[in-house]
């Protein structure tokens, strides 16, 4: 997957909530309404990413760090468009739990552009997980999180880029306080629990 930074930040309390102006709801929770070089509407607005290369399918790889615009099938020849904000929906001011069939998101909305991919590389390695005895310094920044945020159970010897035992213990034990498997590795999953505690990568 990708990462993604981003570039115009959503804000939901700015999001439109008029019925028929999708596509303006939409721009105006990222601030980018109006514009010089708008849409018109959200089927257009999803060619416009189509043309540029910046429309992805579906959600396979849709940003779990960023919020998106994400166009979604309607029976409307003018198509429909809502935000994925970080998990949740948001359709028209407010949250959704049935977005409807999504077609795919964009990096553009409304001629601004809202994400772009960045050179710096996603927390997670390419197998998915971090495990003991792995070495980065993506592995140095998660053990300086859990001595800051952890203290009682992050000992200094936690640190540095090595994935060593006291580190593995350390995210076993957060693993265990907040319901997940305890294996000690650093996953999807423990991943999401530790940005919820504010890890930032």
């Amino acid at each position: 997957m990708a990462n993604f930074e981003q570039l115009k930040p959503f804000d939901p309390k700015k999001m439109g909530n008029k019925k028929g102006y999708c596509l303006q709801n939409v721009a105006k929770g990222f601030g980018a309404y109006p514009s010089s070089n708008p849409s018109g509407s959200a089927k257009a607005d999803m060619q416009a990413n189509k043309n540029r290369g910046t429309f992805h399918a579906g959600v396979a790889d849709i940003p779990s760090n960023c919020a998106v615009p994400i166009y979604i099938q309607s029976s409307s020849q003018y198509g429909h468009i809502e935000v994925w904000d970080k998990g949740v929906y948001w359709n028209d001011g407010k949250k959704t739990n049935n977005p409807g069939k999504i077609l795919g998101w964009g990096e553009w909305c409304n001629g601004f552009q809202i994400v772009k991919k960045s050179s710096r590389k996603s927390f997670l390695p390419a197998k998915g997980y971090w495990c003991k005895y792995d070495q980065d310094e993506r592995v140095a920044a998660l053990a300086r999180f859990m001595r800051r945020e952890f203290p009682a159970y992050t000992p200094a010897k936690a640190l540095g880029p090595i994935y060593g035992d006291a580190l593995s213990a350390s995210i076993m034990r957060f693993q265990k306080n907040t319901g997940l498997y305890p294996d000690g590795m650093t996953g999807p999953l423990t991943y999401k629990k530790l940005q919820s505690y504010g890890f930032v990568y």
